[in-house]
C-alpha cells in the first residue's frame, strides 16, 4: 500500500492569513484549557484531590477545533504536530507561517492564564519559599 501525504497549506478557497488566524485562535483555546484544568490545584471544597474531567475538557477542545477549522487550516493546533507532519511528508509548505501562528496562540494563552489565575502563582511562590 502506498503512503499518502499532504502539504501543510490552507484549504481550498482560504488564504494563509485565514488559516493562520484559525490556528492561532484554537491553539490559544487548547493551550489555555490545558493550563486551566491540568496544572491548577483543586479547590479545598472538593471531596477528592483528583479531577478526571480535565481529559474531557482537553479532548473537547481538540475535537471542536478540528471540526471547526479542519477544512480551513488542517486543524493541527500544535506546532509540534505541524512540524512532525511536514517532516513525514518532506514538504515544508506553509509550515513556518502556521507554526508561528500556533506559537503565538500558545504564548497568548500563557499570558492570559497568568493574568486570570494569580493565586496559582502565589501558591507556587509559597511552596518554594
Amino acid at each position: 500500500s502506498a503512503a499518502k501525504t499532504f502539504a501543510l497549506e490552507p484549504g481550498t478557497g482560504y488564504s494563509l492569513t485565514q488559516a493562520g488566524f484559525c490556528e492561532f485562535f484554537f491553539t490559544f483555546v487548547l493551550a489555555y484549557v490545558i493550563l486551566a484544568v491540568a496544572t491548577t490545584q483543586a479547590p479545598a471544597s472538593l471531596r477528592t484531590k483528583q479531577s478526571f474531567q480535565f481529559a474531557l475538557a482537553i479532548g473537547s477542545c481538540v475535537t471542536a477545533g478540528g471540526f471547526a477549522v479542519g477544512s480551513v487550516s488542517g486543524g493541527e493546533l500544535n506546532p509540534a504536530v505541524g512540524v512532525g507532519m511536514a517532516v513525514q511528508a518532506m514538504s515544508m509548505g506553509s509550515l513556518p507561517t502556521l507554526a508561528t501562528w500556533e506559537f503565538s496562540g500558545a504564548l497568548l494563552a500563557s499570558v492570559v492564564f497568568r493574568l486570570t489565575h494569580p493565586t496559582e502563582f502565589a501558591l507556587a511562590q509559597k511552596i518554594v519559599a
